[in-house]
Order: C-alpha cells, then structure tokens, then sequence
C-alpha cells in the first residue's frame, strides 16, 4: 500500500484487518487520523486526556486505552505497510 495521503486510505478496510488479525472490536467512529511521512498511522476514536498505550507483540501496533477500562480510544500502526501486506 503506497498511499500519499489520508484520502487514499480505506479506513474501514484497515479497522476491518485490525480486528482480523487482533481478535479486537474497534469503534467506528474516528475523532482523527494523523498518517505520517514514515508510513505510520494514529486513528483516534475519542478524546482522553493522558491515554495508555499497549504495544502488541509482533510490535507493529500500539492500542490506546483510557484508565477506565472503557474500551480502545485509539489506536497506532507503526508501519501501515506491514499491516497490509499480511
């Protein structure tokens, strides 16, 4: 996948892969989608004020959490290439 810019992407096919491979359940709405020169990617569901992070094993991607347990806030994908290809 060589998107340029945040239009290129398909959203809901990359949320769609996560949950795939993860075993997770992500919400649909996005609050932000920050895509990177390095091919990084941070889609953001909600607001909170000092969200924790939790890398995943294989360390392609870090799930954010509130301290409340009330669910994914947002979640980064360290090389979208990667994620993709798989």
């Amino acid at each position: 996948m060589t998107s340029r810019t945040i239009l290129d992407l398909d959203l809901r096919k990359i949320l769609s892969k996560i949950e795939k491979a993860y075993g997770i359940k992500l919400p649909r709405s996005v609050l932000a989608v920050d895509y990177g020169e390095r091919n990084d990617l941070y889609i953001r569901f909600r607001h909170v004020e000092k969200p924790l992070g939790e890398p995943t094993e294989d360390g392609l991607l870090i799930f954010f959490y509130d301290n409340h347990g009330d669910g994914a806030v947002g979640v980064e994908i360290l090389d979208l290439s990667l994620l993709m290809r798989e």
